[in-house]
């Protein structure tokens, strides 16, 4: 599957009919909470942004934004994806005039990625 035609590269509204809603955040592992996330927040008849993070030194990442953004981006209910900084991403949410917006970290149950690396000692 190629995702990157879902993969914008500025945080321009995309061409869709309906309302936009957007989902932001790391994306780190595609659990199945995130994926149900991302599904109820598709608008019906509209589109489905996910502004994905990119990584830093201070919150590293363990994928690059570009392949967690291509994970997001094969999945069928994600129309766009846009990759941004977290200090960023409200600014891009309001250049993108969405009718919804939501936090992917909030929605979740669990950190997976945390609760791996506390199991190996790493944190």
């Amino acid at each position: 599957m190629d995702t990157r035609s879902k993969i914008l590269s500025q945080a321009l509204p995309p061409p869709c009919l309906g309302q936009l809603h957007v989902v932001r955040g790391w994306f780190d592992v595609l659990t199945a909470d995130i994926c149900r996330v991302l599904l109820e927040a598709k608008p019906a008849g509209g589109s489905l942004l996910a502004l994905v993070y990119r990584e830093s030194d201070a919150r590293p990442a363990p994928l690059t934004a570009y392949d967690r953004a291509q994970m997001v981006a094969a999945l069928d209910c994600v129309d766009y994806v846009y990759m941004c900084d977290p200090a960023d991403a409200g600014a891009a949410v309001a250049d993108l005039g969405a009718h919804a917006d939501f936090d992917v970290e909030l929605s979740t149950e669990r950190d997976v990625v945390r609760d791996v690396l506390q199991l190996h000692g790493q944190r």
